[in-house]
């Protein structure tokens, strides 16, 4: 239970790991991701979830990532690592050393394969509680762990000391709103996904997000929904999760995550890196579609003011036409309100249409049009 153990709220990206060519860490790339996160607004950094491709790395390369990650930051924000595994002592082992390392926490998937029952999953984290003593974020992914942290099992999994959050990435929003209603007041509840519901999550309670394609590919505009979203900028938010939906269907069926996010940020100049085996770079027909991907995002923006652009002129030319019809005694009054309502409408939807034609550019048109590493698919090993 959290009882002041922890603060975390905001957004924390689940940061990629860059690999070269070759499979090799590169420290140098994943440091840079690391600071270029904070100043865009991260609140908190996770290494080894799913997008750090934490099934393809040692345990000694995780902790070594914890460690370079813990003296870059010096308690800046807070460094959350991947322990997660299927056996318990292992588990229980790799997070005291991740604590000595200076991790501020533990993201921690239940046992996976193994098929494991409630009683089972309890006493696995009641015994890394107990062993490391070092804040736990659970985590639950069931499509792939194939265990579901349900609200249920969350609540009681709450009462465990050292269980401070939960990221919460079941697929059934209900679901996820029944965690908050579970535990919420107990433990900090993020949302996975917040690329799909991450506005929606914080109307319901919750307190900050856990990203991905949304914070690696569009930067600060992406860690962004979160502030906008808290601070109850519905109408910026709602675009912004709009844009970062299209995005993130664009990439979704290209190659096996995290190929076409990092794909997508090695375009876009930003650290990403390659995937290790058993994973698969992408070809040079995926990039491409990579490449269309984030053009389309780079559109959708500009197609949408010309669409509102072309409204304007209509309602205007309707509401003249009413006035002449109303001071002609041949229509009513209502009838003009009724054409000032709509060109009032139209005007609404330009300006809301400018707003998003704006941020669009901000985040992308000035990389995909300006920046020089666009015309490498992917980056040269090093």
């Amino acid at each position: 239970m959290n009882n002041g153990k922890v603060d975390w709220t905001g957004n924390f990206p689940a940061i990629v790991t860059p690999f070269d060519r070759d499979g090799a860490i590169n420290d140098a790339k994943f440091l840079e991701l690391i600071e270029i996160f904070v100043a865009e607004g991260a609140a908190g950094i996770i290494i080894s979830g799913s997008n750090g491709e934490s099934w393809a790395l040692e345990p000694d390369e995780r902790l070594h990532l914890v460690r370079i990650a813990a003296e870059l930051l010096k308690g800046k924000v807070p460094v959350i690592g991947g322990t997660g595994g299927i056996i318990t002592p292992r588990v229980v082992e790799l997070t005291k050393a991740a604590k000595d390392a200076g991790a501020d926490g533990a993201m921690i998937m239940p046992p996976y394969y193994a098929m494991v029952n409630r009683k089972e999953v309890v006493a696995h984290y009641k015994a890394i509680s107990d062993g490391a003593q070092l804040p736990i974020m659970l985590y639950n992914s069931p499509a792939a762990t194939g265990v579901n942290l349900t609200a249920n099992l969350c609540a009681e999994l709450a009462d465990i000391e050292y269980v401070v959050a939960v990221k919460q990435s079941v697929p059934d929003f209900v679901e996820f709103a029944n965690t908050i209603d579970a535990v919420g007041e107990r433990i900090q509840v993020f949302t996975g996904s917040s690329g799909k519901r991450g506005l929606a999550a914080v109307m319901v309670g919750c307190v900050g997000f856990v990203s991905s394609e949304d914070s690696h590919v569009m930067g600060r505009e992406g860690i962004d929904l979160w502030t906008l979203s808290a601070k109850g900028d519905i109408e910026a938010a709602r675009a912004l999760q709009a844009r970062i939906l299209r995005m993130k269907n664009a990439l979704g069926p290209i190659g096996t995550a995290p190929a076409a996010m990092k794909t997508a940020m090695n375009i876009l100049g930003r650290p990403g890196g390659y995937v290790r085996a058993p994973l698969l770079n992408l070809d040079e027909k995926e990039i491409e579609q990579v490449r269309g991907a984030l053009d389309r995002a780079r559109t959708a923006a500009g197609d949408a003011l010309f669409a509102a652009a072309q409204l304007l002129p209509e309602a205007e030319h309707g509401l003249a036409l009413a006035r002449a019809s109303h001071a002609a005694g041949q229509s009513s009054l209502f009838v003009v309100l009724d054409a000032q309502e709509r060109l009032l409408a139209a005007r609404r939807r330009q300006v809301a249409a400018q707003r998003e034609a704006a941020a669009s550019a901000a985040a992308l048109e000035r990389a995909l049009g300006c920046r020089a590493p666009r015309v490498m698919p992917q980056p040269d090993a090093d």
